[in-house]
């Protein structure tokens, strides 16, 4: 019984003991990302895709506006 406690023992003291130790090893980590690449053409932006989306949208109001400018109800 007193062997099959030291044992226990032992082996909760080296697994407390390599699990300081590793935590300690990730606690040290540093991780640190660079990026020199470009994000594309301008034209692949979402906010230039937005903007032309709106232009466009604004073009066609103005279109659709200019197409009824002509025409008139005469009720008699």
């Amino acid at each position: 019984m007193r062997l099959i406690r030291k044992l226990m023992a032992t082996a909760s003291a080296l697994a407390l003991t390599t699990a300081t130790r590793a935590y300690a090893l990730v606690q040290d980590a540093k991780i640190e990302i660079k990026t020199t690449d470009s994000h594309g053409a301008w034209y692949t932006q979402p906010v230039w895709i937005a903007i032309g989306i709106i232009a466009l949208v604004l073009i066609l109001a103005l279109i659709a506006m200019a197409g009824r400018r002509g025409n008139t109800t005469v009720v008699k």
